[in-house]
């Protein structure tokens, strides 16, 4: 019997433990939502943690209890955005490489943002005011926009190791460029949504994208040996 209670007596705080912190992600989670309504309706400073608390339903000083600062409270709504986008975008990528997941990346970016207009308006809203008026979030806003630039990079090079990319294209400059337009087409969507087709223009940029780095078929087995041949050199000491 006293066996029994003492075990009853550590489960129960392990259940409460549990509860507790499934009651503190839910309540993040209703915060970081309605952050996200309010910065695409007001911006990031028109949005304050006071009114986001509100907006949660809850104390206006629970925001800053929770995440210590407006900024960190930015930063971990880039951060939820990011892992939405992700999710949502590139779920169907798997098993995808080289040139056709490329293109595949730019249609499912460029798609990904009609899913959600309040996530890509209020993701779009901090990216510009990190320029201005929140240059604290500007060392987030990049290194946010390194990884998806990184990500097109490496697809471009595995595309050239298997032959299917020209050997002479440079892969970070291409990665930039197809970044910059990746980023300005959704930026201009959310200027003319109702006159910009987003998945249309999708398509069209992965196909031009295919059609400007694809390797000529005569030539791909060349191409792959001269890649590799060029990462050889890179290598040695």
């Amino acid at each position: 019997m006293a066996r029994e209670k003492s075990t009853a007596a550590l489960v129960a705080p392990r259940k409460e433990r549990r509860s507790n912190e499934q009651r503190r992600q839910e309540s993040d989670k209703r915060l970081l939502d309605a952050g996200l309504r309010l910065v695409a309706q007001k911006g990031a400073v028109g949005a304050t943690l006071a009114d986001i608390g509100v907006a949660a339903g809850f104390s206006r000083s629970l925001p800053l209890e929770r995440f210590g600062s407006k900024l960190q409270f930015l930063v971990a709504l880039v951060d939820r955005t990011e892992q939405w986008f992700n999710q949502w975008a590139f779920a169907d990528l798997q098993g995808k490489e080289g040139l056709d997941g490329l293109t595949a990346r730019i249609e499912a970016h460029l798609a990904s943002a009609t899913a959600s207009w309040d996530a890509t308006s209020a993701l779009f809203l901090l990216y510009f005011e990190s320029l201005t008026v929140v240059p604290e979030l500007r060392p987030k806003v990049a290194a946010v926009g390194q990884d998806y630039r990184l990500a097109l990079r490496d697809l471009i090079r595995q595309g050239q190791e298997r032959g299917e990319i020209r050997a002479d294209v440079d892969p970070d400059v291409e990665a930039t460029a197809l970044f910059g337009a990746i980023r300005g087409t959704i930026a201009q969507w959310l200027f003319e949504p109702t006159t910009i087709d987003l998945r249309r223009v999708a398509r069209a940029l992965a196909e031009s994208t295919r059609r400007s780095l694809a390797a000529d078929p005569g030539d791909r087995p060349a191409a792959a040996r001269h890649v590799r041949t060029r990462a050889g050199r890179k290598a040695k000491p």
